[in-house]
């Protein structure tokens, strides 16, 4: 496969799992008509999104930190292709509830457990996923993050055509209440249904590009001539003997990315050397024979010669025994690890220290957002003063957020930003959108505020920057984190649960956001 084909090959198939991992939430967003219906005589009608969201967060942050600490023995394979057909199955239980009418409180204990096993399985698959595009070429990342922001795309655009052709028909109140009725509700029932079973049977496809990247990514991994015959230098430096020893050793045995993606091709990123980064190698390994291998063989002066050789030499530098500061950061840690018996933790500790400022950007980047988006954002109403003036406001909001966020995730093919303090710099210029979005009225609104900014085209506009720029820093520090750490696989996992902790701070935060903004 040609070099643009395979590059092709792997962001498409990226793009796809980066859609599913979110289509849970979003699908649940879209059809919070339909649970309010068939959870109408229950105390939970007004309050369902809320346990929705709680129950969400928590499952998916523990099931995280579970993932997270079983990262180093974690089969990726098995884990992302469980997760999608549990999320799939799940679906298709609740589109089961909506086909055969059911409702109370029995609907509310299925689609509780529906939601937590979508949740976990989205901790499992992402957790696996950031730890494998952190050893590819960018653009796998940018992938992935992209498909997550086209699920939010979707299902804004949905509720958008949903609210117009709800209006087109000239819903009125009469008609909304005849809709919590049995006689009323079949067309919520079945559009509801086809939601559902649409994305399970997106998962199910979802499974085939999963097998189709892994069976791709493993190939490659077993072709030798990639990982050595195709450097003349190396050919030149090794003799006949070592080059026998070497060749055998890789045809023998080739590590899968279902296993251990530890394999980073030079022919998809030439900026990218191929490196094993998995956190532990048996003695057995192909990589570390290879590695011992080429270090008995070339030590000491001659080492150095093959300085430029970065097929072997990365490989022996990402499997090689610690530093004496590595060697320190471990014993620190694993001292006070070892109270709590955690000592499957210690490579995790490494690897946040090596990576802190980026998994910090993550965090204060989502935190920012979920602080005001969408609590205090949907709360803002469309002004008697603006120029033009916007109906549905709240839903044309959601969507240029999605918009704005996918085209940031995307923009990192072409803008780019290496400097760890330009970074920083930019992520605290976002604290300037926070504050701006208090300058648009609400319900809530006091006459006598002193600064109110009336125009939906400005904030709207807003809306858009705050989504493009939540999509550009978060995918650059996904892109750029792991360059900085030994173990490149866990460090994006680790930047990855980073994100998560940022939504549930900003989910947090937006109670105190929404009190100063004079919201109950």
């Amino acid at each position: 496969m040609a070099e643009a084909g395979s590059a092709r090959f792997l962001y498409w198939r990226f793009v796809v799992l980066g859609t599913a991992t979110l289509v849970a939430w979003n699908v649940y967003i879209v059809s919070s008509d339909f649970f309010r219906s068939v959870l109408r005589d229950t105390p939970f009608r007004n309050s369902f999104e809320s346990i929705f969201s709680v129950l969400s967060n928590t499952t998916n942050m523990a099931a995280l930190c579970y993932a997270l600490y079983t990262q180093p023995s974690a089969d990726h394979d098995r884990r992302i292709r469980n997760g999608l057909m549990a999320t799939a199955a799940s679906f298709c239980t609740v589109a089961l509830l909506a086909v055969f009418e059911v409702e109370g409180l029995p609907t509310l204990v299925v689609i509780l457990l529906s939601l937590g096993v979508a949740a976990v399985a989205a901790a499992y698959i992402q957790c696996s996923i950031f730890g494998i595009v952190a050893l590819l070429p960018p653009y796998c990342a940018e992938g992935f993050m992209s498909g997550q922001a086209i699920a939010g795309t979707i299902a804004s655009a949905i509720q958008l055509v949903t609210i117009f052709l709800s209006s087109w028909g000239e819903v009125t109140e009469s008609n909304r209440l005849v809709a919590t009725k049995d006689d009323g509700n079949r067309q919520l029932r079945l559009r509801t249904a086809s939601y559902f079973c649409a994305s399970a049977l997106f998962l199910g496809l979802s499974v085939g590009y999963w097998r189709e990247l892994n069976a791709y990514l493993a190939c490659k991994c077993e072709v030798p001539d990639a990982l050595i015959t195709n450097d003349p230098n190396l050919l030149a430096a090794v003799d006949d003997n070592l080059n026998d020893e070497l060749a055998g050793i890789m045809h023998e045995e080739s590590p899968r990315i279902s296993r251990n993606p530890s394999v980073l091709l030079a022919s998809e990123a030439n900026h990218h050397p191929i490196t094993a980064s998995s956190p532990v190698i048996p003695n057995s390994h192909p990589l570390r024979r290879v590695s011992e291998a080429v270090s008995n063989r070339f030590i000491g002066e001659q080492s150095h010669n093959l300085a430029e050789i970065t097929v072997v030499d990365q490989i022996h530098r990402q499997i090689a025994t610690p530093t004496a500061g590595d060697a320190q950061i471990t014993n620190t840690s694993a001292m006070w690890l070892s109270t709590f018996g955690l000592h499957g933790a210690d490579p995790a500790i490494k690897t946040l220290s090596e990576i802190a400022p980026f998994a910090f950007i993550s965090a204060v980047v989502m935190a920012q957002t979920l602080a005001v988006f969408p609590p205090l954002t949907e709360a803002i109403v469309s002004s008697s003063k603006s120029f033009p003036q916007i109906g549905h406001l709240a839903a044309w909001h959601f969507l240029l957020f999605n918009v704005g966020d996918y085209l940031g995730r995307l923009s990192t093919q072409w803008l780019n930003c290496q400097s760890l303090s330009m970074l920083k710099w930019i992520n605290h210029c976002r604290w300037l959108l926070v504050v701006a979005v208090f300058m648009f009225p609400t319900a809530a609104t006091l006459p006598q505020r002193w600064l109110v900014v009336h125009s939906d085209l400005l904030f709207l506009a807003l809306v858009f920057v705050l989504g493009w720029s939540n999509g550009w820093i978060a995918t650059i520090s996904l892109i750029e984190g792991p360059h900085h750490a030994t173990n490149k696989e866990l460090a994006g996992s680790i930047l990855g649960f980073a994100m998560c902790i940022g939504l549930v701070i900003g989910a947090i935060a937006s109670y105190p956001v929404l009190f100063i903004a004079g919201i109950s």
